[in-house]
């Protein structure tokens, strides 16, 4: 797994700025882009601080079913995941007609 490609894409689906995930996090701005661009590793630490920032788990962030998934599928998969569940089957129902 890429894990700065990774990290860059679920932070850009989520639309959240470099600068604003340093501010929530307490992490300087130079180190996420530098581990977005593979230039310096993640500590298990580093990684739960922005995985709670960006709202998902290390399980999540982990997971091998989005591993490859373009930043607007995840963007997807997390605003359906805040549906109920009435709102899930109407989504599904207009994306199986579209």
């Amino acid at each position: 797994m890429n894990v700065g490609k990774h990290l860059k894409d679920i932070r850009m689906a989520k639309k959240i700025s470099t600068y604003e995930l340093s501010e929530i996090t307490g992490i300087s701005q130079p180190v996420i882009s530098k581990l977005e661009n593979n230039n310096r590793k993640a500590d298990i630490e580093t990684l739960e601080k922005i995985c709670e920032a960006l709202g998902i788990t290390l399980v999540d962030f982990f997971s091998t079913d989005e591993e490859e998934m373009p930043p607007e599928y995840l963007r997807l998969m997390q605003n359906a995941k805040n549906l109920t569940p009435k709102q899930l089957k109407i989504l599904n129902d207009i994306i199986e007609n579209f």
